[in-house]
């Protein structure tokens, strides 16, 4: 999430591939078996004694509110109205059949929309694109609004999040200035590729993502365009959020209670998904690296992660790195607009420490 200066408005058609393949059971299961090949831990026996219990049990005992609670809220403006259903029923419904996968930047039809939906599901992959055509664009919202078994759902990232808070906090106004940000990994190597910075030379992750390489991406955002006694840059924290693990990164001496920050944002992409009020341990499973190094840019430690202690921690420069895993849902029921309550929620348990 950012926290801007002033507020902008932007129009995607969503693809919601990663949420598409596990909705429908008739799609390919090669499609599936891809997106889990890479995730190298099977998972245990679910239970209050597997490592998913024990993980579950470790964030509650973590998860505790900041001394001081949030007076002041940003979002942006935007807003709408998701439709949650089978992109293959979609596509369907609109005269086409899945053929060869090709990504666009813009979408102009049907048929780029068709290609782009077998590019990103065959990789596993959510991604957004701008549709260019509104009559088209206007007549494919209407046919998947009126789809039997679609579902409907505030949209827009402003409004997911206030929508968020509003649960936990009664004041909604705005910050003058960028403080925080929450990205996954597409944004942060595109991120990372537009400014040169490291490991730009990667066209996309291989996989899950590489904590190493994630953690000196986060380090060289904040020590190069964050805040510091010679920038005027405002920002000092990122919270970093993919399917099996989340890191925050936060400048020394800006930010508090970051174990349960971190902790609450990756328990709620777990209850989410799964439409649960806590986790169930057996519907969840454990997929994170068991253990990784902190960066590939320079001599990096050894961090192996332990279920009864969820929660890594390594600094870095002045710049506190807080890990830790993810109980990815097995059996999805809703992830739109996950990656905007994780943002929320990791915030929420944050605390700005006051600077004169």
């Amino acid at each position: 999430m950012a926290l801007w200066r002033g507020s902008a408005y932007a129009g995607f058609l969503a693809l919601a591939v990663g949420c598409v393949l596990l909705l429908d059971p008739q799609l390919p299961s090669l499609a599936l078996r891809s997106l889990w090949s890479s995730l190298q831990l099977a998972p245990a026996p679910p239970g209050p004694g597997s490592p998913e219990g024990r993980l579950a049990a470790a964030w509650d005992a973590l998860i505790v509110l900041p001394a001081r609670r949030w007076r002041r809220v940003a979002v942006g403006v935007n807003a709408c109205v998701d439709v949650v259903l089978s992109g293959v029923k979609l596509l369907q419904a609109l005269g086409r059949s899945p053929g060869n996968g090709k990504d666009h930047t813009i979408l102009h039809s049907t048929n780029d929309l068709e290609e782009a939906f077998v590019h990103f599901m065959g990789k596993g992959a959510a991604a957004e694109r701008f549709f260019s055509d509104k009559e088209a664009f206007h007549d494919i919202a209407q046919i998947a609004s009126e789809l039997p078994g679609a579902q409907h759902y505030v949209g827009g990232n402003a409004a997911l999040i206030g929508q968020k808070f509003a649960t936990n906090s009664d004041l909604k106004q705005v910050f003058p200035a960028v403080t925080s940000l929450g990205l996954n990994e597409q944004e942060l190597l595109f991120l990372s590729q537009a400014a040169s910075g490291p490991h730009s030379s990667l066209s996309s992750w291989n996989g899950v993502p590489d904590v190493g390489m994630v953690s000196d991406i986060l380090f060289w955002i904040l020590k190069e365009h964050g805040r510091s006694k010679g920038r005027a840059s405002d920002l000092t924290r990122i919270h970093f959020h993919t399917l099996v693990y989340h890191i925050l990164a936060t400048v020394d001496g800006h930010w508090a209670n970051q174990l349960a920050a971190v902790a609450a944002g990756a328990r709620v992409a777990g209850t989410q998904a799964c439409a649960t009020e806590a986790i169930d341990a057996n519907r969840v499973s454990l997929r994170a690296p068991h253990e990784f190094m902190t960066s590939h840019s320079e001599v990096g430690s050894r961090i192996v992660i332990n279920p009864n202690e969820p929660v890594a921690e390594w600094r870095r420069e002045g710049i506190s790195f807080h890990f830790t895993p993810v109980l990815v849902c097995k059996d999805p029921i809703r992830t739109v607009g996950l990656g905007d309550a994780i943002s929320a929620e990791g915030l929420f348990y944050s605390e700005v420490r006051p600077h004169s």
